[in-house]
């Protein structure tokens, strides 16, 4: 791919393991402009709030502070990048602390080229992902609060807006209202309310409901 084919601006990896840097390097290049690297979580989150890259790939250990953390800074300093978290050793502590740091994506080092470049992939169109061993810690022990929507999204394959219209919708919101809640023009809502009643097959509201409940969108307390 030629420079002027590339999609997309910038891409940051925040690492301190040279060697997996270059192979992320190599591995995702073809796709950004600019390829910016950091070998500990400060330089990371400056070079972040300097370049407001597309998308951060972060380990979950740091020399000098966690993944958690940085990603917190990140989401603050850089609101329209995409985060990808990854580590050698999941357990359900590290993938739920950075889940609800924020971020859009985890999976693991140990994962296949395919498992990883998916992940690239589906992050850059505006989608969630998680690898089958994040959901599982993430299933088996879910995270409370507004970054429980990132799951639920990649298990889906609606994005954190689409999950949240849901949820409007199941409370008997308007258009109007759920237009001013998610921050987009009205019609931008009417058309995703058809997306999602033509991805879910329902006829009307209470098809919804029912998915919703299905999926664990929303409990029957939240009716």
């Amino acid at each position: 791919m030629s420079e002027g084919q590339k999609s997309f601006r910038s891409v940051l990896v925040i690492d301190d393991h040279k060697m997996i840097v270059i192979g992320i390097k190599l591995l995702i290049m073809d796709r950004f402009r600019d390829f910016y690297q950091a070998g500990n979580g400060t330089t990371g989150i400056e070079l972040a709030h300097k370049h407001q890259p597309d998308l951060v790939i972060v380990d979950n250990v740091l020399p000098d502070m966690s993944g958690d953390m940085v990603t917190r800074e990140i989401r603050y300093r850089c609101p329209e990048t995409r985060i990808l978290g990854y580590s050698f050793n999941m357990s359900t502590a590290s993938v739920l602390t950075m889940v609800e740091a924020g971020l859009h994506g985890y999976v693991d080092k140990s994962e296949n080229d395919e498992e990883f470049t998916n992940a690239v992939t589906a992050l850059l169109e505006g989608k969630d992902y998680f690898s089958e061993e994040a959901r599982h810690y993430l299933i088996k022990d879910p995270p409370f609060g507004e970054e429980h929507t990132g799951l639920i999204a990649a298990n889906t394959g609606f994005s954190i807006k689409e999950i949240e219209i849901i949820r409007l919708i199941c409370k008997q919101k308007k258009v109007k209202e759920i237009s001013r809640q998610v921050q987009l023009p009205e019609k931008t809502v009417e058309q995703c309310l058809s997306n999602i009643t033509d991805r879910i097959g329902a006829r009307n509201t209470a098809g919804i409901i029912k998915f919703a409940i299905q999926q664990g969108i929303i409990g029957l307390e939240d009716l």
